[in-house]
């Protein structure tokens, strides 16, 4: 078929990065490795005998969708992955979303990766009925304020305190 062909009737769009090299579906306990690696590239270390038991939560809770972007040719093979929380909030009279991890290897940057796994936590949410979508960001300013500041985000002015244990 080519691009100009008109598509058979019901036919959908290719799935994100179908062709591009990577495709992204959810993730799965079998991606713990490669999730911890990315996320302990940007200073979030979770040790060892503590990955199988964080990624089944994440994994097997009802509130919490996680997707990846992994090389079309070799499943285990991940450039990137987002984790979207959501629950019901008083206050909104509805539900709450919440970005609470995404990391694109820097070497895939740039090529669309981002936008499509963010693009799959848009359509989890607005299926959910989300009436307010949340990211926290490091203070210091890079290149993920710039990412969700064109995707409509703005700084809301909530300080975050913090209980450690």
């Amino acid at each position: 078929m080519t691009a100009s062909a008109p598509k058979p009737p019901g036919s959908s769009p290719p799935p994100p990065g179908g062709d591009r090299g990577y495709k992204v579906r959810p993730l799965k306990r079998s991606d713990r490795d490669a999730v911890f690696k990315l996320l302990a590239v940007d200073g979030w270390v979770v040790p060892l005998g503590e990955q199988e038991t964080t990624i089944s939560w994440i994994v097997q809770h009802p509130e919490m969708d996680a997707f990846v972007a992994h090389d079309a040719a070799s499943f285990s093979r991940l450039f990137g992955f987002i984790i979207f929380s959501h629950r019901p909030q008083l206050r909104l009279a509805g539900r709450v979303g919440c970005i609470e991890a995404f990391a694109i290897a820097e070497e895939h940057r740039g090529k669309g990766i981002g936008k499509d796994l963010f693009d799959s936590v848009i359509r989890r949410a607005e299926a959910l009925g989300c009436k307010r979508l949340e990211v926290h960001l490091p203070g210091t300013r890079d290149g993920r304020h710039r990412f969700f500041e064109e995707r409509g985000f703005a700084r809301a002015g909530d300080e975050l305190f913090v209980m450690k244990r």
